[in-house]
């Protein structure tokens, strides 16, 4: 039988989802307010512009506390992070603190929702990194088309010249994972490690499962596009020949976390 904490810690999980898109909606206000003065007509218009100030809005608040509750264990993983590093959808930069700067010769940011960048830049500045972190403003499939255009290449910038890719919270939101994830494993070198923190879909069966599907019909319209029902780790596991796969789930996500996460390193 359940006990009533174990009851009320199931129902905060299963509640918790839609108290999120609470939080997100109540940013949406200001950002229609910001659009007005000056008058931005072609966001205010544009479903998928205005969508992106939004998220832009509300992640630059609530990403400081995603990052706090999540930096003790993403900031050992992307302490690995060395060489020339591929940095995809740093946001608002809720993690560039999370770098060494001693193993890292080279970050590029690839961001393309343009209304992260100022406080991209911003934190860019805060972590140090000035002259070694550059804001690429493409999708990653136009990545080959910026390195050529901005001459980027010339150092050594290509398939197969990448020592550290990194993906937080990113996967989730993006319209073709499984295409960049091959995208992106054909940049990495052979021996270079592949950083993740990720939502994924759930492992469970049944009602779990259904109540993850459910919830996924409104996720990615109240956050930010992200999409919490990817089988995200079946898709990195097939990109490549990876010579060491470390990754697993949070020890302390019960089996009915309807936002299940997972975490780790895969080399290749």
């Amino acid at each position: 039988m359940v006990s009533p904490s174990k009851a009320l810690d199931i129902f905060r999980h299963l509640i918790g989802p839609f108290l999120f898109f609470l939080v997100s909606l109540s940013f949406l206000p200001s950002t229609i307010i910001s659009l007005l003065h000056p008058l931005q007509l072609r966001t205010l218009l544009s479903p998928r512009r205005l969508q992106s100030a939004w998220f832009a809005r509300f992640w630059s608040r609530v990403g400081t506390d995603i990052r706090t509750n999540c930096t003790p264990r993403v900031r050992p993983l992307i302490a690995q992070a060395h060489g020339l590093v591929l940095d995809i959808g740093p946001g608002s930069g809720e993690w560039l603190s999370c770098f060494d700067k001693s193993k890292v010769e080279r970050i590029y940011g690839v961001e393309p929702n343009v209304e992260c960048h100022g406080k991209l830049r911003e934190r860019v500045r805060e972590a140090g990194l000035e002259g070694v972190y550059v804001v690429v403003p493409v999708v990653v499939e136009e990545f080959g088309e910026w390195v050529k255009k901005e001459g980027e290449g010339k150092g050594g910038l290509g398939k197969g010249d990448v020592d550290s890719v990194v993906t937080v919270f990113c996967l989730c939101s993006v319209s073709q994972p499984k295409r960049m994830i091959g995208e992106l494993c054909g940049y990495l070198k052979d021996g270079g490690n592949w950083i993740v923190f990720e939502h994924v879909v759930t492992k469970e069966k049944g009602f779990i499962a259904w109540y993850q599907a459910f919830v996924d019909l409104f996720w990615p319209h109240f956050i930010g596009g992200c999409s919490i029902t990817r089988d995200t780790v079946r898709w990195l596991k097939e990109a490549g020949s990876w010579s060491k796969v470390d990754l697993m789930q949070p020890e302390d996500e019960p089996a009915y976390q309807i936002v299940p996460h997972i975490m780790g390193v895969l080399t290749k």
